[in-house]
């Protein structure tokens, strides 16, 4: 536990103004608890909602920590930590929230120090939820976290906790960023994002290492599609001496069950507008699990190329 302290606290709490302070609050990501799991937090049956500032659809919510936190800080940190939460925008009813204030680089990841914040009017319990770091609005970490330890939060409260992001939750490797978020990935959601890359070995050895390199960062940079869903994104073409067209696709299922083409058909644009290549491609072969992604290589021979001089810098895949 506060991993986060040696950097946030490297200089006396007192010493710091209060505009520094405040730099350090993020970017809030909130979801109505009624769309919670019951997997992911447990709210309590009954509870009187505190009777003070919070009448209306408004809430003010109050520092809440952590017996072992009590302890372990000391009275300036505290005061810190209050102030940080006193900073927080009030909350709209009904929510559960989350808003980073410390992201602290270690030997083993990242240390996240963060504010669970609760507008419901009962004691809630965060159980097992997704979350995400993002840097500049990019998805860098994500991982799903245990927080029973975490304890009851009261209504209307923030409660901070601290979480490590270890290096094989990350995305990428690129660390440069202005600004950064944690994401709470929870609740009934309609989106899905297919996480997990299946490389077949046979596929990987006819991929070039440019089509290896941009599909990498592709897989990982991809936004959320709509539940039961499959999306097909092209992500390198090529032409060869021969006058093949080649065109590397990346498959996302975002469905329940596998999905299974038997054929579809594939059709190329430039950037004019012009058919460059299309037809009709036996994809029997094609097995996508559910919630994984799978590239694949469409190959149209010359005599079905339409246009041979295309200037291929800009291209559209039509996929039916």
């Amino acid at each position: 536990m506060f991993s986060f302290m040696k950097n946030f606290f490297g200089k006396d709490p007192k010493d710091r103004s209060n505009e520094e302070l405040k730099k350090e609050i993020q970017e809030e990501s909130k979801i109505e608890a009624t769309e919670l799991k019951e997997s992911e937090v447990e709210i309590e049956e009954a509870e009187s909602a505190p009777q003070n500032t919070n009448s209306g659809n408004l809430i003010h919510t109050e520092l809440s920590l952590h017996p072992m936190w009590e302890q372990e800080l000391d009275a300036e940190k505290i005061y810190t930590l209050r102030f940080l939460q006193a900073e927080l925008p009030d909350m709209v009813r009904g929510l559960v929230s989350v808003t980073g204030f410390s992201m602290v680089p270690n030997p083993n990841g990242l240390v996240v120090a963060m504010f669970f914040r609760n507008s419901t009017d009962r004691t809630v319990r965060i159980k097992n939820i997704r979350l995400a770091i993002y840097l500049d609005d990019e998805p860098f970490a994500r991982m799903r976290v245990d927080l029973s330890d975490i304890g009851p939060i009261p209504a209307h409260t923030s409660r901070p906790w601290e979480i490590l992001f270890p290096e094989e939750s990350y995305l990428h490797d690129n660390f440069s960023f202005s600004r950064w978020k944690v994401v709470m990935k929870a609740g009934n959601s309609t989106h899905v994002w297919p996480s997990t890359l299946e490389l077949d070995p046979e596929m990987e050895k006819r991929m070039t290492d440019r089509q290896k390199e941009k599909l990498e960062k592709l897989a990982f940079s991809l936004p959320v599609i709509p539940i039961h869903t499959v999306e097909i994104t092209g992500f390198d073409i090529g032409k060869t001496k021969e006058g093949h067209v080649v065109a590397a696709m990346l498959f996302r299922n975002g469905m329940t069950s596998e999905y299974r083409p038997d054929k579809l058909k594939v059709k190329i644009s430039d950037a004019d507008g012009d058919v460059v290549a299309q037809g009709t491609m036996d994809t029997s072969k094609i097995r996508v699990k559910a919630g994984h992604s799978r590239p694949w290589l469409v190959v149209f021979p010359p005599n079905v190329v339409k246009k041979p001089d295309a200037n291929l810098r800009r291209w559209v895949l039509e996929v039916e």
